[in-house]
């Protein structure tokens, strides 16, 4: 013989979820539960009720759940490789520059630093300076694994991104960050606008925490940072950039 009666549910004390009443652990966030309501119930259920929990909760989760997961995992995946094609592509990087007798940038800042002065170079000037003076420095620029290529700048107006080229196993990479420069009290005060790896845009607000993949080449191009920082003002033009002596 046999009594219907009202079912016995479980309530997680921590996402508040009813749960069968044979349950130990909620089915929605996997608290242990309190059994204590079961133990006080004493009314007899219904076999066939009690086959028909017991067939829902061995059942996996429903088509709807399953497809949202697996729609959840494209998109996701999708977006990483969307991200890292992003990263390996080539951005619109300075070709090298060459030139016979490079500027010496390191001696006309220093003239400059001593008189009343204004220094203007092109683009192409501070970059076949780059490639001559950062080939000698190579040892010290390349890392495990990593080889150093080289370095460039491109000059807009109010402003300059810096840029590097390595490779990995043969395949190159870039990386390449925007700065407004001011010189206040004998410092360089670089503001940064954002930068790139590859053609994947990383926002302002990261660089505190991305400025290390340029920590080396700052640190290779440390007597050209202190000559600059000596100067008076900075200024940047589409191809072009102007160094005033404090002397002037």
């Amino acid at each position: 013989m046999t009594s219907g009666t009202t079912t016995t549910k479980l309530i997680c004390a921590e996402c508040r979820h009813e749960n069968e009443a044979e349950r130990i652990f909620c089915h929605n966030c996997g608290e242990r539960l309190d059994r204590s309501p079961v133990a006080a119930h004493t009314n007899v259920e219904d076999p066939r009720e009690a086959h028909r929990r017991l067939r829902k909760m061995l059942q996996g989760p429903s088509q709807t759940r399953r497809n949202f997961f697996v729609a959840c995992k494209l998109i996701l995946g999708a977006a990483a490789t969307a991200g890292l094609l992003q990263m390996i592509l080539p951005p619109d990087f300075p070709a090298p520059a060459k030139a016979s007798l490079p500027v010496q940038l390191d001696l006309e800042l220093e003239k400059a630093s001593s008189h009343p002065a204004v220094l203007e170079l092109s683009q192409q000037d501070v970059n076949a300076y780059l490639m001559s003076r950062l080939s000698s420095k190579k040892k010290v620029l390349t890392k495990p694994f990593v080889d150093w290529k080289r370095a460039a700048v491109v000059f807009k107006d109010g402003f300059c991104v810096v840029g590097w080229e390595r490779s990995i196993f043969g395949y190159p990479i870039y990386s390449q960050a925007a700065y407004r420069v001011d010189i206040n009290a004998g410092k360089i005060v670089a503001t940064n606008n954002g930068a790139w790896i590859g053609r994947l845009p990383v926002h302002p607000a990261l660089m505190p925490y991305a400025n290390v993949v340029f920590a080396d080449l700052w640190s290779a191009l440390d007597r050209e940072r202190k000559l600059v920082s000596k100067m008076q003002s900075v200024e940047f033009h589409d191809g072009t950039v102007t160094f005033t002596s404090a002397a002037h």
